[in-house]
């Protein structure tokens, strides 16, 4: 090691700190009077660092500590002068020295054979590189691990997502974490008794919101009471508005999907959502209380269920990798003819769901004024992006080991 020149001039005239203790034992001294002092800034961090001093009104003063560090000098300041007269150190001290910028590792040429093997600094400042002869270059020598900062894995996955959607020509939404009931779920046509609303299987917030579109209201009882205008007999029950109002976190981002129909009713329309969701669950290595999920509208004259299959597809091959993905009929409150999309994935050998999706209700659509066909869809994408990095707990997305970080590929 050698001293820089900041650690050669400290070695002459004290460390900042040092000499700051020096100023004030001749007394207290107003903080603006530093102003000008040389290196008082430096002097003044690492002299408070220490404890030596203390502010008061605006006056600088010695503690009890500083005041017995007056006539001892510091570990540090013994290995600066250690270093000074060619002595070497280790440790604690010697990476404080580094860290402040005062000692550096010294650096040599070293000639094999008539060869130089590093080409230093010094070298090229003198100029006497020219003419001299290297040893030539190993790529296979081993090399120190360098880890250059990189986005966190899992957030990376996510702008993945979001750029292939952008790709296909969709815009990105956004809505509130609390949401009021009705549009989580009386809009979607989802029942005021449907087990979803349960406590258990929603989180409740305490409050209540305001459901400002009275035409929006009326309508959303019209459907849910008998169908209205749409030939459904809607859930045949008394509708409650106040029920409406009540508050929670959203338990999927097609509330989102519902409030941009509202604000969009001329086609076409293609919009997705990827943002966090809140479910009460158990928490294990599949399973989250709050995740990331993908949900997508496209709106148009005439559109069908093949064109939402083939959207859902081509997503899933580009974000995954895989080849393979088929649709297996199901059923949701709020779409019909309704499906869940599945991809195999090799590395576990087997078929993971990944989507449901369908066409919008006509009791959903007229609600909102909508005239015209809308297909949807929604991702659990948490859970897609743990298959999709080979990850066994789904925890590990969120994780803090830096081993398993510096692991990740930069894509």
């Amino acid at each position: 090691m050698e001293l820089t020149e900041e650690g050669k001039k400290y070695v002459k005239v004290g460390l900042p700190e040092r000499r700051l203790l020096q100023l004030l034992l001749n007394g207290n001294v107003k903080i603006v009077e530093l102003k000008g002092v040389e290196d008082s800034a430096i002097g003044f961090n690492w002299a408070k660092k220490l404890g030596w001093i203390k502010v008061s009104s605006g006056m600088l003063e010695l503690t009890k500590e500083g005041r017995g560090a007056a006539g001892n000098r510091t570990e540090l300041e013994e290995a600066l002068g250690l270093i000074s007269v060619g002595r070497d150190i280790s440790g604690n001290l010697l990476k404080q020295l580094e860290d402040r910028g005062l000692v550096t590792e010294k650096r040599k040429a070293v000639t094999i054979e008539g060869e130089i093997a590093q080409l230093t600094p010094e070298m090229i400042i003198s100029g006497a590189w020219k003419g001299a002869k290297f040893r030539k270059y190993d790529v296979k020598t081993p090399a120190p691990a360098v880890f250059a900062g990189k986005m966190q894995p899992y957030i990376e996955a996510i702008e993945e997502a979001k750029d292939i959607l952008v790709g296909m020509g969709f815009q990105e939404a956004a809505g509130p974490f609390v949401e009021e009931e009705f549009w989580n779920f009386d809009t979607l046509f989802q029942a005021q008794n449907h087990p979803a609303r349960e406590i258990h299987d929603s989180f409740v917030v305490s409050g209540r919101g305001k459901l400002l579109d009275k035409g929006l209201v009326e309508r959303v009882k019209k459907v849910h009471e008998n169908g209205w205008i749409t030939g459904s007999k809607g859930w045949q029950y008394s509708w409650s508005a106040e029920r409406a109002t009540k508050l929670m976190l959203r338990s999927h981002t097609t509330a989102v999907s519902g409030r941009f129909l509202n604000q969009n009713k001329t086609p076409p329309q293609k919009m997705f959502c990827i943002d966090r969701v809140f479910r009460p669950d158990v928490l294990d290595k599949t399973h989250l209380i709050e995740f990331d999920q993908c949900d997508g509208i496209v709106m148009g004259e005439k559109l069908n269920l093949r064109e939402l299959l083939g959207i859902l597809k081509e997503f899933a091959v580009v974000f995954t990798g895989s080849e393979k993905v088929k649709f297996i009929p199901s059923y949701y409150p709020f779409t019909e003819p309704s499906v869940d999309m599945a991809i195999w994935f090799p590395k576990l050998g087997k078929w993971v769901e990944a989507a449901g999706a369908g066409m919008f209700r006509p009791e959903l659509l007229a609600a909102l004024e909508i005239k015209n066909p809308v297909i949807a869809w929604g991702i659990g994408l948490t859970r897609l992006v743990m298959l999709k990095m080979g990850l066994e707990d789904i925890r590990m997305l969120f994780a803090e080991d830096l081993g398993w970080l510096r692991q990740q590929k930069v894509v």
